[in-house]
């Protein structure tokens, strides 16, 4: 297996509503290596999008071990402060709900989050421009983001993750709005990236993205499962063994 950057084991997650106790994550173990794209399959409810949340220390477990990038997650040990600056420098998270500012454009909201990071104006917008590019959203750059398609509103979330540069990208179900031809150069951006030592972990219902995990799970009722039978990386065989 490669050098796993991302640990958990034992995992569980529950929420209270009303009088009911709901449990989301039940026992979940998971090692993913960097450079690994890996692929979490399972209905809606099936405590996807909690495990993302974990991971990138968006919520925290009830019980069981959190490592990422070789820190445990313990917000008994680490403030909000520390967490911050944590996922500032080393997570990448794609939301399925987008996130966008809408009164800016696509340029400026890949372009404002670089200059928080400390990057130039002049190299900010370069990186900006180059991605969103790279995205098939050269023509789109300068409009606002709210004239935009839900389709390519998702591609200007994934640019402004991208272009942040994190070491491990949690995301949910970033090709939902998207048709089969950007799905797929969604996926070759993404696998680029994969091949220079980033990290993916997806949550996703489309199996057109399946030619490109080297490990795939499922989750349902909150029980992660390898699937047994590996899975080819586009025309390569991945492993995660």
């Amino acid at each position: 297996m490669r050098l796993p950057i991302v640990k958990l084991k034992g995992v569980h997650k529950s929420y209270v509503y009303g009088e009911e106790r709901i449990h989301v994550l039940r026992g979940v173990d998971l090692k993913v290596g960097r450079g690994e794209m890996v692929g979490v399959f399972g209905p809606s409810g099936s405590g996807k999008s909690t495990l993302l949340h974990i991971i990138s220390t968006l919520d925290f477990a009830d019980e069981g071990y959190v490592e990422v990038m070789d820190t445990v997650i313990d917000p008994r040990r680490m403030g909000e402060d520390d967490l911050a600056i944590f996922r500032r420098k080393y997570i990448g998270i794609i939301f399925q709900s987008h996130n966008l500012f809408p009164e800016m454009t696509a340029l400026e909201n890949v372009y404002f989050p670089l200059l928080m990071k400390g990057y130039s104006p002049l190299r900010a917008r370069r990186r900006a421009e180059e991605v969103l590019e790279s995205l098939g959203l050269r023509d789109e750059i300068k409009k606002n983001v709210q004239y935009l398609s839900g389709g390519e509103r998702q591609r200007v979330a994934v640019a402004r993750a991208i272009a942040m540069g994190a070491e491990v990208y949690v995301c949910d179900e970033p090709t939902a709005e998207l048709d089969k031809e950007n799905a797929l150069n969604l996926m070759e951006v993404l696998r680029a990236l994969c091949e220079e030592g980033r990290t993916f972990i997806i949550a996703t219902h489309d199996e057109r993205l399946l030619p490109y995990f080297h490990t795939v799970y499922t989750l349902d009722s909150g029980v992660l499962k390898r699937k047994k039978k590996e899975v080819e990386h586009g025309e390569n065989a991945g492993s995660s063994e």
